[in-house]
């Protein structure tokens, strides 16, 4: 199982890193936007500094304007750096030259199962196909992204999930691999019948009366 922090805040990173499920974090220019970053390579350096610090195992930065070279400035700051690249003609055709130069890449915004072939074919690490928007668009997002999965090839990546339920029904059926957001991160592994449990045992461990 691997899981990702749909964010850019190292905060947030060290904060699940030390909680030992967050493999590692992605980002995109929204994101940046909304967390008041600039798509910049002074930026996506800060960035890889604070992964490094987090002790993050992957960093995943999506490359943006002309997709070959943004994507080799951000492919060369990091080993552990994985190139996110919108997956359009242009984005396939910069993807395959990046893989060639030994890049990692994830083929995000995904909508088709068609669209799995391709990333596999030229060899993509990850495919990322937004479930929460598929349903929204009132596309079978199910079928979809299971679909994605019996092709394999690249990992699929599941983003744009909209609460925990999502997650449990998709990993119950196979799925291993998440990025989710700020706010799905502060539910997972947790419930409010666990912590009460947990409070018992040390209401009855410190000599109190028994739950």
């Amino acid at each position: 199982m691997q899981i990702f922090v749909d964010s850019s805040d190292h905060n947030l990173w060290a904060k699940y890193r030390r909680a030992g499920w967050a493999f590692g974090a992605t980002t995109n220019p929204l994101i940046l936007q909304r967390e008041g970053k600039t798509c910049t390579p002074e930026t996506y350096r800060d960035m890889v500094r604070a992964a490094k610090d987090a002790g993050l195992y992957e960093l995943q930065i999506q490359a943006t304007g002309d997709l070959v070279e943004t994507g080799e400035i951000i492919a060369g700051l990091w080993e552990n750096i994985v190139v996110k690249i919108p997956l359009t003609a242009d984005g396939l055709a910069a993807a395959a030259h990046l893989k060639k130069q030994g890049a990692r890449v994830t083929m995000t915004a995904a909508y088709a199962t068609h669209q799995m072939i391709a990333a596999s074919a030229l060899g993509a690490d990850y495919i990322a196909p937004y479930y929460g928007r598929l349903l929204e668009a009132g596309h079978d997002g199910d079928a979809i992204v299971d679909a994605m999965l019996r092709i394999g090839g690249p990992k699929v990546l599941l983003a744009s999930l909209r609460n925990i339920g999502q997650m449990e029904a998709l990993a119950a059926r196979g799925h291993d691999t998440f990025t989710i957001s700020p706010a799905l991160c502060a539910e997972l592994g947790q419930t409010a019948m666990s912590d009460t449990a947990a409070a018992d045992f040390e209401i009855a461990a410190s000599g109190g009366q028994d739950a």
